[in-house]
């Protein structure tokens, strides 16, 4: 009875508190509720001003009950990726997400983001090669200004990987910056521009291009007669076909590739021909191009090819193989996981998984190629999983789980990838997870993993 009386008692006098709140002048209640918010508030003034420096500085001297509000944590998340520290702003996502108990993908998005953009400046070439290999791959116009920065990066292969992310965009073809970068000193980056414009159908291009059908290296001449073909002019397939039969084997391997990607009429009997040269890398070129061709004939070719004396050539022939939908190649590619190259090894698996087989058929192959010393072979299996179809992606991701937590950067960074290729049902986690990873171009590499997947989820 007592304990209800207090009850009671307790009740009344909270009542009759708020009632006297509810009565105060207006100004002095304003003066009790409004100081965190007019203090936000200035902060965000400073945030919009680009003061990023001050805004954190004041942030930080909120109390702990303001600096807790999820709109300030996310305030503050934002303000550490512009300072450019995304290390310091997963920490704050993170501690966000348990407070409100569910995923921001829209800022998560922002702090992968922020794991690129500040590799993008790095005095490394690898690291800066790793970032932009992630906004290659984001295919979104939210990239563009980012790559066309990275024409101007000092390392040529770093120049490429810019010029192939930007061919992915019409906006991107067309910028002058991009077509700029045909008068570049290095052959990578003119071919990769080049090779941008097939992927459109815009004939003012034909100017610029023409020069280099007389570039000294071969693959620039050989992408600029391809560019030709593509345009339906004569000239440029002419020369391709003529570069297909040359002695020089450069010319030679460019060429096949090129009316391989173009589909050319008449590109099979220069495919077959091709198979049986001395050089292996036109034997390769070869193998791959029968990948885009699949026949009962090119079958009987690759089944040869297959057992070339050089485990490149046969990696070309079972990664051809793995594309042969409706043929019977899974029997000849199931008696490859037998050969005696481990690389090779690895190859096939991506094939078979490709081709639709079931998970029991690699298992095995998987698991003790995982075990070996060589980090390309570890990496080159992480790779090949990432060619596991709905079936199998339940038992891939668990592979890759292993092969995330890899010694060796390198493969972490495969199984990164083909973790977001994969889109298990844990992901989102793993990648997020590999934010936290102690390597640089690891953690860029999940941040465009974790684009990626955003990407095809909008």
């Amino acid at each position: 009875m007592r304990n209800s009386t207090m009850i009671v008692q307790t009740i009344r006098l909270t009542a009759v508190m708020l009632i006297g709140v509810m009565w105060l002048p207006p100004t002095i209640v304003g003066t009790i509720f409004a100081g965190t918010t007019s203090d936000v508030s200035e902060i965000q003034r400073l945030y919009d001003a680009k003061e990023y420096p001050k805004t954190l500085e004041e942030l930080d001297r909120l109390d702990h009950e303001a600096a807790g509000l999820p709109d300030v944590r996310r305030l503050k998340i934002r303000t550490l990726l512009r300072l450019g520290k995304p290390k310091e702003a997963l920490t704050e996502y993170e501690t966000l997400t348990q407070n409100v108990k569910q995923e921001d993908r829209l800022l998560l998005r922002e702090v992968a983001l922020g794991f690129i953009v500040i590799l993008t400046n790095d005095m490394r070439e690898q690291m800066r090669g790793a970032a932009y290999t992630a906004l290659k791959e984001w295919h979104s116009p939210e990239s563009l200004s980012f790559l066309e920065a990275g024409l101007t990066d000092q390392s040529g292969l770093v120049r490429a990987l810019a010029a192939e992310g930007l061919a992915n965009f019409e906006a991107g073809r067309r910028s002058l910056k991009f077509r700029g970068a045909l008068e570049d000193q290095a052959a990578l980056v003119k071919e990769a521009v080049l090779k941008g414009f097939i992927k459109s159908h815009d004939a003012s291009v034909i100017s610029l291009i023409e020069p280099l059908l007389k570039d000294p290296e071969v693959r620039v001449r050989v992408a600029a007669a391809e560019v030709f073909c593509h345009l339906k002019r004569s000239k440029g397939c002419d020369v391709l076909v003529r570069y297909a039969k040359a002695p020089n084997p450069d010319e030679r391997t460019a060429a096949i590739r090129a009316l391989v990607e173009l589909q050319a009429t008449g590109v099979f009997p220069i495919l077959k021909e091709a198979s049986e040269h001395q050089q292996p890398s036109v034997r390769g070129a070869a193998a791959t191009g029968f990948g885009r061709l699949p026949s009962a004939e090119a079958l009987v070719i690759l089944s040869r090819l297959l057992k070339d004396p050089l485990p490149p050539v046969r990696i070309a022939a079972a990664v051809s193989l793995g594309k042969f939908h409706g043929l019977n190649s899974g029997p000849l590619l199931i008696k490859a996981l037998e050969d005696r190259d481990a690389a090779v090894r690895a190859f096939v698996i991506g094939a078979l998984l490709e081709h639709g087989e079931r998970y029991e058929v690699v298992a095995d192959s998987v698991w003790s190629l995982t075990n070996v010393k060589e980090p390309a072979v570890r990496a080159a299996v992480a790779r090949a999983l990432g060619h596991a179809g709905e079936t199998n992606r339940g038992s891939a991701e668990a592979a890759l789980m292993v092969l995330v937590q890899d010694a060796v950067p390198r493969v972490r960074m495969a199984a990164v990838r083909s973790m977001a290729k994969v889109e298990g049902t844990g992901v989102q986690t793993v990648l997020r997870g590999a934010l936290h990873d102690e390597d640089d171009a690891v953690r860029a590499t999940a941040g465009g993993g974790l684009l990626t997947i955003f990407s095809s989820n909008e």
